[in-house]
C-alpha cells in the first residue's frame, strides 16, 4: 500500500468515527451514505461495548497507525480486495486515546478519483 492512500483512509477513518462519536446523522448520510437505521444500529453496538461509561471514540494516530512493531497486527490493517480499486479495512478502535477492544469494518473505493468508505460492520 503506498502512502498516499494509507493517508487518505486514515484521513477517511476519522471523519467516519468523529461523525460516529457525535452522533453526526447528517455527515454520516452525507458523505457515508448510511442510513439513519444503519446510524441508530452503530449507536447501539458502541453503546454495547460502553453501558456505563463517558467515552470518546477515536483512531490511532497516523504515525502509528499502520506499523506492527508494538504488536502483532497494526491499529489500521489495510488490505487489497479481489475487485480492482478496492481495499478491505479494519480498524481498532480507540477509546479515551487508547486501543479498545471493537474493531471497525469497512471498504475503501475508489469513485472517480475521490476514496470513499463503505461501511461494513462493529466486531471484537
Amino acid at each position: 500500500m503506498d502512502d498516499e492512500l494509507k493517508a487518505q483512509a486514515h484521513k477517511l477513518l476519522s471523519e467516519f468515527i468523529r461523525a460516529i462519536n457525535q452522533d453526526d446523522r447528517q455527515e454520516l448520510k452525507n458523505q457515508f451514505d448510511v442510513s439513519e437505521a444503519l446510524a441508530e444500529e452503530i449507536q447501539e453496538m458502541i453503546r454495547d461495548y460502553y453501558p456505563n461509561e463517558k467515552f470518546s471514540l477515536g483512531v490511532a494516530p497516523f504515525e502509528s497507525a499502520f506499523a506492527t512493531k508494538n504488536s502483532k497486527r497494526p491499529n489500521i490493517e489495510l488490505f487489497e480486495m479481489n475487485e480492482r480499486n478496492r481495499w478491505g479495512a479494519e480498524c481498532v478502535l480507540w477509546v479515551n486515546g487508547k486501543p479498545s477492544e471493537p474493531i471497525l469494518h469497512v471498504e475503501f473505493f475508489r469513485q472517480a478519483s475521490d476514496l470513499k468508505l463503505q461501511y461494513k460492520y462493529i466486531g471484537s
